[in-house]
């Protein structure tokens, strides 16, 4: 499992749409860190951490553009055969998905992550870092466990519709749609009063705006037991399917 993990990372790496990914994440995010200040939704001061707040708080619409490559990613696992091979070379299929599985929530977690963080990080450098009174690394700690959950949450949505059609542009058209229709309801039930309460990205605001440890902890379970139970479905529908 622990050789396959390395293999898996190094391939991605060194793979062009990862480099893809990365290239857009900084340059979308510094443009992003700028006109998100435009939007103060949280009466902050101008600076580098209004910027991170703010494009975390836009990780719906931030997801539409990056998941056609966590979609790639595995869709191309199953269309060049490479998972096919690695079941062939002895390791077990739970090995080869987990492996495979772990290295694209890795891989693209860390792209959110560094879009968001660059676009703070040029804000900051123009503006200052400027956070209120009483911010602290506790506090930026939660934000970041919080929206590393969210990220992990989506991002196994795709890996379990990449299992499902295991086809590249099935996969691609599912994952984008699915996150849009999700960024679109959430636009509709704010304006509309819909039901919202346990919606993830409601909760990830609510933590973002008063800092709640219930909703901190509300949050990070949910998070954690819709990953387990995405993964263990697609860990099942994987098991069970024919490779060809």
């Amino acid at each position: 499992m622990k050789k396959l993990l390395k293999m898996e990372m190094y391939e991605i790496s060194h793979n062009y749409i990862y480099l893809f990914m990365i290239g857009i994440a900084i340059v979308y995010g510094i443009y992003s860190g700028y006109g998100n200040l435009e939007m103060n939704n949280y009466n902050l001061s101008i600076g580098g951490y209004e910027a991170l707040i703010l494009m975390l708080d836009d990780a719906p619409g931030t997801c539409i553009l990056i998941s056609a490559f966590p979609a790639l990613l595995i869709g191309k696992s199953f269309s060049n055969r490479t998972l096919i091979s690695k079941i062939a070379y002895g390791n077990s299929r739970g090995s080869v998905f987990f492996s495979k599985a772990i290295s694209i929530l890795i891989i693209t977690t860390a792209v959110m992550l560094i879009y968001s963080f660059s676009g703070a990080f040029a804000v900051t450098i123009k503006y200052g870092w400027n956070a209120p009174a009483g911010v602290n690394i506790i506090i930026l700690m939660k934000i970041l466990i919080c929206t590393t959950l969210l990220y992990l949450a989506i991002f196994s949505i795709i890996i379990f519709f990449g299992v499902i059609f295991r086809d590249n542009l099935k996969t691609v058209i599912v994952s984008v749609i699915t996150i849009l229709m999700n960024a679109i309801y959430l636009f509709v039930a704010r304006t509309m009063n819909l039901p919202l309460y346990m919606h993830p990205m409601n909760l990830l605001r609510v933590i973002l705006t008063h800092n709640s440890i219930f909703q901190f902890i509300s949050f990070s379970l949910e998070g954690i037991i819709l990953l387990g139970i995405i993964l263990t479905l697609s860990y099942n529908i994987f098991r069970n399917c024919e490779l060809k």
